[in-house]
């Protein structure tokens, strides 16, 4: 059961949420900005070059993941709040939210990136600048909350794995030395799943990071007293409902100064994401295929002579970024080798359909 509440809320605001939202894809990833709410949903392609999408967060409403600050012992959750004015500012690597209020101007910029051993886009960096722009010195702490339930499918089994190989069935609070990451799926041998970096050079670690029931954590403002061996369940409603909240502790920030924490996130992989994953806007790669992919689900209507001017261009161009892997003599992984079989075989098909 998962948010009984939150599915009557839906009735009334799912059309809005959907009216003002910004989408972008890349590689194997879409990210759907909602400018109405200030929140992200997160999918992950099921299989190259399908239309079908797995939702990385809870999907029925963004809402439930987000941003809470705290400024001087108060909160503040980014969204929902009217001391701030929100914004939606396109970049040249991808887009941002904007929020500004009397005191702070926060940005929440968002990047594609590609894990080490990966051919095309699988997660996006998010880089949180938070800017004091009043007059005075400012105690300013951030806790990002993430609805999870890939691995609520498990029925009170593990919901959570960890890099050391742990497994998180219960609720859980975790400080210190942390982990590499942690994941979200149904099972540890899951090919989709939610994995968000925790201590490495990429990232910004948080001070602590809690395992909790949603409506818990969503709930507790700024502190959780957890308790040890505690399920994921807050009778009556709220059944099996696990979420993950990352605390930034406060600090002081002078006047004219930023505080800046970066996040990565995205599907599953054996290495996690580091310092050698690339940024999509760095794969040819990457761009082919998003051309490739686009032309084959975009639906939009085009006569058949322009229709074969595509299908030749992005031929032409798929071979010649063949013949330049054969010329540098690099070796290609399984993930490149199988995202430039699957553009052959779509390009193939397309082919077909106009011989036909």
């Amino acid at each position: 059961m998962k948010k009984v509440y939150i599915a009557l809320i839906m009735l009334g605001c799912v059309l809005t949420l959907n009216i003002n939202a910004l989408e972008l894809k890349e590689g194997r990833i879409k990210l759907i900005l909602h400018e109405s709410s200030g929140r992200i949903s997160i999918f992950y392609q099921n299989k190259l070059a399908s239309e079908e999408y797995t939702s990385l967060l809870l999907r029925q409403d963004p809402r439930t993941s987000g941003i809470i600050l705290i400024v001087n012992n108060k909160l503040q959750r980014l969204g929902d709040t009217f001391e701030y004015e929100q914004s939606i500012v396109n970049t040249r690597s991808g887009s941002s939210f904007v929020w500004k209020s009397k005191q702070l101007k926060v940005t929440e910029s968002f990047s594609f990136i590609t894990s080490p051993g990966g051919s095309i886009a699988d997660g996006i960096k998010i880089e949180l600048e938070i800017e004091n722009i009043s007059e005075d010195s400012l105690s300013v702490g951030m806790k990002y909350l993430f609805d999870t339930y890939l691995g609520e499918t498990n029925r009170g089994e593990s919901h959570f794995f960890l890099s050391d190989n742990s497994v998180i069935k219960s609720e859980s609070t975790i400080k210190g030395l942390l982990p590499d990451y942690w994941i979200s799926a149904e099972a540890a041998d899951s090919e989709i799943g939610l994995l968000v970096m925790l201590d490495n050079e990429v990232v910004t670690s948080p001070d602590r990071i809690t395992f909790a029931n949603w409506k818990r954590l969503d709930e507790s403002g700024w502190t959780l007293n957890i308790k040890d061996g505690r399920n994921f369940n807050l009778l009556p409603y709220s059944i099996n409902d696990s979420a993950v909240s990352h605390y930034y502790e406060p600090i002081r920030i002078p006047s004219g100064s930023k505080r800046v924490i970066t996040l990565v996130l995205g599907n599953k992989s054996p290495t996690g994401f580091s310092t050698t994953s690339k940024t999509a806007a760095d794969s040819s790669l990457d761009d082919l295929y998003n051309r490739v992919a686009s032309e084959n689900t975009s639906g939009r209507i085009v006569s058949q002579e322009n229709s074969i001017r595509n299908e030749l261009t992005l031929t032409e161009d798929l071979i010649t970024h063949i013949d330049r892997l054969l010329e540098s003599n690099e070796a290609l992984t399984e993930n490149e080798l199988a995202t430039l079989r699957v553009m052959i075989e779509t390009l193939e098909k397309t082919k077909a359909k106009f011989e036909d």
